[in-house]
C-alpha cells in the first residue's frame, strides 16, 4: 500500500521550531493543513521583508538627492541677498541650485571670501504660511526673527558665530525709538561718506587725482526733489509701475538690473546705480563695456573690516574692485564714479543694531539699504518700491533672472529682515499702496527738522 508523505511541524515548548517528520496523510490531515499554513506565512514574511528593504532603499536615495540638491555653502561674495540688489550670498557670485563644497584657497582671498554655513534653498511658493505671516508683520511694522524659517534662523546663527568681519559692537539697543528720533539719529550721524583719496594707503597711491574732485552730494545739481529707489525683486514683475517710477527726478537702480524689456514694470530711467564689488570684479558682468554702467552716476561698495583698517581692506577686499575702478576712471574720467567708505557701511550697521532689540548678525548691510540711505542724503523725498514686499511677494530673487530663494526677500547673509523693519518704522505709508505697490515714502535728510 502506498502512502502519501508530508512534512509535519513539531513545536517544542513555546518555540516554533519546525522539524521534518513522516506521517500518513490519511491519518493526520490537520498536520497537512498546518504545514500549508506555515509555508504561506513564511512566504508572506519574505515578501514583507523585501518590501521593507526596498522602501528603505528608495527613501535613502530620495533623501540623499534632495539634500544634495538643496544644500548651498555660502560664499561671501558681495552680491546683492536683498530684494534691492540682493546678495545671493546672499549667496554667491551667481548661485545655482547646487551644492558647492569648494572653498577658495587663501591666495584667492582677494577675489572671494569663504562663508561656510549652508542654507536650504526652497523652490516652493512663497504662499507658505510662515512667509505670509512675516510679510504681514512687515506691513504693520512689527515682526520677530522667530517668525522666520528654521533655515534662515540657522543661517543667522552660523554667520554670527563666524563673524567674518570681526564686528565688536559696544553700543546699545533701543527698539522703541519713535519715527522722528530715528530719522534725526540718521541725519545727525551724517552717514554718507565716499573715498576722497586723502586716506592711506590711497593718498600714497595717487588716488587724489583719480577720484572725482566734487563729493557726491555736490556733484548733482542740488538735492533732487523726488527720487525713486527701484528694487530688483521678482515681486515687481506685473506691477505696471514703470510710468510712475520714471516720473521721478532721479531713479536709483542696483547692480546688473536692466530696464530693457521690463519698462512697463520698472521704468526706463536710471540716474544712479549702486553696485557691489562683485559686479566690477566678475567678468560675466562685463563691467568695462556694458551699457548698464555708462552715462550715469556709479556708486560702488565693498564691506572692508569693521575696524576700519583701510590698508587691510585694500590688500584683501571681498572682491577686487580697486583694479576695475582705476581702469574705469582712466577710460571715463568725466563720469561720476564713487566708492563708498567702509566706515559708512558699518556706521549704518551700528544704527541698525542700536534700533533692534535682537542681535543683528554681523554682516554688512544690503545694497538696497545702502541705496535708500544714500538717496535720503541727496533727495528731498523718495519713494522706495518693493524693498518691503507687496502682495505679489515671491521666491523669485530678481525680476530679470530665474533664481528662487526665500533668503532674497527675508535675508540670510545680509540683515535684510531688520533693515525692512527699520525702513517701515521710519516711513510714511499708505497700507493699501504698500500691499499693492510695495511702496513706502521717506523724507530726505534736508527735510527733517531736529532740535
Amino acid at each position: 500500500m502506498c502512502f502519501a508523505l508530508t512534512r509535519v511541524p513539531f513545536f517544542k515548548g513555546n518555540e516554533k521550531e519546525i522539524h521534518t517528520g513522516m506521517i500518513h496523510d490519511n491519518l493526520n490531515p490537520e498536520a497537512s493543513l498546518a504545514w500549508q499554513y506555515m509555508m504561506k506565512k513564511k512566504k508572506h514574511q519574505k515578501l514583507f521583508l523585501v518590501g521593507v528593504v526596498a522602501w528603505a532603499l528608495l527613501s535613502f536615495i530620495f533623501f540623499f538627492q534632495s539634500t544634495d540638491s538643496n544644500l548651498i555653502f555660502f560664499r561671501a561674495s558681495v552680491v546683492s541677498t536683498s530684494a534691492l540688489g540682493n546678495k545671493r550670498p546672499i549667496d554667491a557670485p551667481r548661485v545655482e541650485n547646487k551644492a558647492s563644497t569648494e572653498q577658495p584657497k587663501q591666495k584667492d582671498r582677494r577675489r572671494s571670501r569663504a562663508i561656510i554655513p549652508p542654507v536650504m534653498q526652497q523652490n516652493s511658493s512663497l504662499d507658505e504660511s510662515w512667509v505670509d505671516k512675516v510679510v504681514r508683520g512687515l506691513w504693520m511694522g512689527w515682526a520677530s526673527s522667530d517668525m522666520l524659517s528654521s533655515d534662515l534662523r540657522k543661517a543667522k546663527k552660523d554667520y554670527t558665530a563666524i563673524n567674518l568681519y570681526r564686528v565688536t559692537y559696544t553700543g546699545y539697543w533701543k527698539k522703541q525709538r519713535d519715527k522722528k528720533n530715528l530719522l534725526c539719529q540718521l541725519k545727525q550721524h551724517k552717514l554718507l561718506r565716499t573715498l576722497t583719496g586723502s586716506e592711506e594707503p590711497f593718498v600714497s597711491l595717487g588716488w587724489q587725482k583719480l577720484v572725482p574732485r566734487q563729493p557726491l552730494e555736490e556733484a548733482i545739481s542740488g538735492p533732487y526733489r523726488t527720487c525713486a529707489v527701484v528694487s530688483s525683486a521678482g515681486a515687481i514683475l506685473n506691477s505696471s509701475l514703470g510710468r510712475e517710477i520714471d516720473s521721478h527726478d532721479a531713479v536709483l537702480r542696483f547692480n546688473a538690473a536692466p530696464t530693457e524689456g521690463y519698462e512697463n514694470d520698472v521704468g526706463s530711467k536710471t540716474t544712479i546705480r549702486v553696485i557691489n564689488s562683485q559686479i566690477m570684479a566678475d567678468p560675466q558682468h562685463r563691467f568695462a563695456d556694458s551699457h548698464l554702467y555708462k552715462n550715469i552716476t556709479l556708486v560702488a561698495w565693498d564691506p572692508g573690516p569693521y575696524s576700519g583698517n583701510l590698508e587691510k581692506w585694500y590688500k584683501s577686499p571681498d572682491h577686487d574692485l580697486f583694479t576695475a575702478y582705476i581702469e574705469h576712471r582712466k577710460r571715463s574720467p568725466s563720469q561720476h564714479f564713487y566708492i563708498l567708505h567702509p566706515g559708512f557701511l558699518w556706521n549704518l550697521w551700528d544704527i541698525l543694531q542700536s534700533n533692534t532689540e535682537e542681535n543683528v548678525h554681523p554682516n554688512p548691510p544690503s545694497s538696497g539699504f545702502i541705496g535708500i540711505i544714500l538717496m535720503m542724503s541727496i533727495c528731498k523725498n523718495l519713494d522706495v518700491y518693493e524693498f518691503i514686499p507687496s502682495k505679489r511677494h515671491t521666491t523669485l530673487c530678481h525680476y530679470y533672472e530665474q533664481y528662487h530663494d526665500f533668503a532674497c526677500t527675508l535675508g540670510a547673509y545680509h540683515p535684510l529682515f531688520y533693515e525692512k523693519l527699520l525702513i517701515r518704522r521710519m516711513s510714511t505709508v499708505s497700507l493699501d499702496e504698500l500691499k499693492t505697490k510695495g511702496k513706502v515714502t521717506l523724507p530726505g535728510f534736508s527735510q527733517i527738522k531736529c532740535t
